[in-house]
């Protein structure tokens, strides 16, 4: 049956969007199935199912398929036959339940051909090879059909492509006139059944392992699409530019605001935060706009061809042995094809044995820089990532630490875990002189006291003051109170011992706003709540509790701090303080003096001012003013108690006689009185005339001696 669209005179004039591939694979659906497959009009058809397969159709026996738009708006019942749509998926499907494997023809062996002797023509590299032996045989060729899913960001494509045709028995990939000779076959399949009775007389040749020959067809499949994953990758680039141009913009925006006051972050310690959240959502679009393909394999398509086989026995000069195969596929121009067992690379210029003996050509063996034995691609690596030398698969070894792969000459170990890794992820700590790989080393920032240097984990030290940043041991100071260490950049010295404090030991005093330690810190008793140093506050020598100079005085006299509460500012001198024991107490108006700022009245023994001190008019004492007799102006009140004594004590006429001598004449009369701290007496002597006179305590000499007379008073002593 032809295919959908061909033979048809009208169907010029619609424009087809079908995919080629999805006809092919429904003319062989239909030639194989006994489906029925019938035009209704330009581009349109009608598909009938098999009853074994409706349940791939989702149990539908008829199909209205259109080949373009025009098509399909003519019939509404009318389904798109493209690839991604319902219908090409059901299809895949009932393909797929008839078999993944489908022998397509068995074509002519060629018996009659001669088995002419053939020489090697590629030079070998560091082996010999023996004679040739030749032979027929019979091998298997096939082509993959398969659905490729290109998925980059927010696009999708599907393409229904075909592989080109490889020998399943040898892996080479085959050229273009045996491409064209099983392409004719596909259509006319069945034709060559005549030749089935020819084929038991020839050798079948073992089929390679599937996964070896699925990856070459996959390489194929990559170059026919290759144009559309090109035009995907672009597309996708300029998808992710725009993305993480929108995603900069905002997390620029969000952390340049911190510390705001509309701000919805709280402090600047949750910049780290939003930065990491920033680069992981970098990364999840860089991955999602990653361009990936998905294969899904439709069906492997296969014919048998018959092959002359030339195979020579190859051997290294260490021993190893292989074989090489030349063939010729007894179809199309039946010329000699020699590829690279390895590659597929068709004439190669050279040929190696493989220490794991099997034949690779130039371009994917190299000779190992260690022991100098050749190897292929699977079995090695091309070149050392230290020194690009290239290491067989016994010598090459995959560095633990930055993953890449290296050869044995050029390994190390590294000192942390006694691991072992190539030589350039090696290099001696700063600190210690150890050995460390990059994976277990800790490199400080350039902003570290001592620069960028290389340290092991026995010499990392994570400074607290600042934001956890790495450095040396030699870069650091222990926190005089606990276990915490601090870089030079980051130290903070307490300003009373001078010693290094973490930040979790150091606060700044209230007032002065000097850096103090917990054991430097004390409180003031008239404000607990206030944070000082030691050297801030002093002892009260009244009350020994502890005080801040704002809340404690010297005193002026002993130059000793008492706190508030026990000193008082001195009337008599203005702005000096002075503490209890250098104070007095005026005790009519209750004044604070210094000491020589009051006196003891004579009368009543307590303390006054020289403001509250008034001389008496009588005995010339002065005398406190509340220790004068109201009503009697000047006359203190020992003045007034006077009394008449007729027999003086001795002391008191002792007193007189001191005063008067022993010749003078005896006084008319005697008036004595008492009080704190004189005996006061007044004499009488006649004419007006009298003398007082006051006498101390326990004293028989006058301390103050007044005259009295009609012409006036006379202070005589005192």
């Amino acid at each position: 049956m032809s295919a959908p669209g061909r033979g048809d005179a009208s169907a010029g004039e619609h424009e087809q969007v079908a995919d080629a591939r999805v006809r092919e694979l429904l003319d062989r659906y239909v030639a194989l199935s006994g489906a029925a497959l019938v035009p209704l009009g330009p581009c349109l058809f009608q598909l009938t199912v098999p009853a074994s397969d409706t349940a791939a159709f989702a149990r539908r026996s008829v199909v209205r398929l259109a080949y373009s738009v025009e098509a399909l708006q003519q019939d509404s019942r009318a389904e798109m036959a493209i690839v991604g749509s319902a219908f090409v998926n059901q299809l895949i499907e009932a393909v797929r339940l008839r078999g993944t494997r489908y022998l397509v023809a068995r074509l002519d062996p060629g018996l009659d051909e001669d088995l002419s002797p053939l020489a090697l023509p590629i030079p070998l590299r560091g082996a010999s090879a023996g004679v040739p032996e030749s032979r027929f045989v019979r091998h298997r060729i096939g082509r993959l059909t398969a659905r490729v899913a290109i998925r980059a960001g927010t696009g999708l494509d599907e393409h229904l492509a075909v592989s080109d045709p490889v020998d399943l028995c040898t892996g080479l990939v085959l050229t273009d006139d045996i491409a064209a000779a099983c392409t004719a076959t596909w259509e006319t399949a069945g034709a060559n059944n005549d030749v089935v009775d020819r084929w038991r007389l020839i050798e079948c040749a073992p089929i390679r392992p599937m996964g070896d020959l699925v990856s070459k067809m996959l390489v194929s499949l990559e170059r026919q699409l290759r144009p559309q994953i090109d035009a995907m990758v672009a597309t996708a680039a300029h998808e992710l530019a725009l993305e993480l141009g929108r995603i900069d913009r905002y997390y620029k925006a969000l952390l340049d605001d911190i510390g705001g006051r509309e701000s919805q972050i709280p402090d600047a310690d949750s910049r780290a935060v939003f930065q990491a959240e920033h680069a992981r959502r970098s990364i999840e679009e860089k991955e999602r706009h990653a361009v990936r393909a998905t294969v899904h394999p439709v069906q492997l398509s296969e014919w048998e061809v018959g092959v002359e086989r030339a195979e020579w026995t190859m051997e290294s000069m260490t021993g190893h042995r292989a074989a090489f195969v030349a063939q010729r596929i007894l179809v199309g121009d039946k010329r000699w094809a020699l590829g690279c067992p390895n590659c597929g690379v068709n004439a190669p210029s050279e040929l190696a044995v493989c220490y794991q003996e099997h034949v690779s050509c130039s371009s994917c063996s190299n000779e190992c820089s260690v022991c100098h034995e050749y190897f292929c691609t699977a079995h090695g690596v091309a070149a050392c990532h230290v020194d690009g030398a290239p290491a067989c698969g016994i010598h090459s070894r995959t560095c633990k630490s930055c993953r890449r792969v290296h050869c044995s000459t050029h390994e190390g170990t590294c000192d942390e875990t006694g691991h072992d890794t190539c030589s350039s992820c090696l290099a001696l700590c700063a600190h210690c002189k150890r050995v460390i790989c990059d994976k277990h080393a800790a490199i400080t920032k350039p902003e570290a006291p001592l620069g960028t240097r290389r340290l092991c984990s026995r010499c990392v030290r994570t400074c607290e003051g600042g934001t956890g940043e790495i450095v040396g041991p030699d870069e650091v100071t222990g926190c005089a109170s606990c276990d915490r260490v601090v870089c030079v950049n980051h130290q903070a010295r307490c300003s009373v011992d001078g010693k290094v404090h973490c930040s979790a030991h150091l606060r700044r005093a209230d007032a002065s706003r000097r850096l103090v330690c917990e054991k430097h810190r004390a409180l003031c008793t008239y404000e607990p709540n206030a944070i000082l140093a030691t050297d801030e506050v002093c002892r009260c020598e009244s009350c020994q509790k502890m005080a801040c100079y704002d809340h404690s005085q010297p005193c002026e006299f002993d130059g000793k701090r008492h706190c508030t509460t026990h000193m008082a500012s001195i009337g008599d001198k203005p702005g000096v303080f002075a503490c209890e024991s250098h104070r007095s107490i005026c005790h009519v108006d209750r004044a604070t003096f210094s000491l020589a700022g009051t006196s003891t009245c004579p009368s009543c023994g307590r303390l006054a001012c020289s403001n509250h001190l008034l001389e008496c008019s009588k005995c010339g004492r002065r005398v406190c003013s509340l220790d004068f007799t109201p009503g009697k102006q000047l006359e203190c009140a020992t003045c007034s108690r006077l009394a008449v004594n007729s027999e003086p004590p001795d002391d008191v006429v002792a007193a007189v006689l001191d005063l008067r001598g022993a010749d003078a004449g005896r006084p008319k009369a005697w008036r004595m009185a008492r009080d704190a701290r004189h005996l006061l007496v007044e004499l009488d002597l006649g004419w007006t005339r009298r003398l007082v006179f006051a006498v101390p305590h326990g004293d028989s000499r006058a301390e103050v001696v007044v005259s009295h007379t009609l012409f006036g008073k006379t202070r005589l002593r005192g």
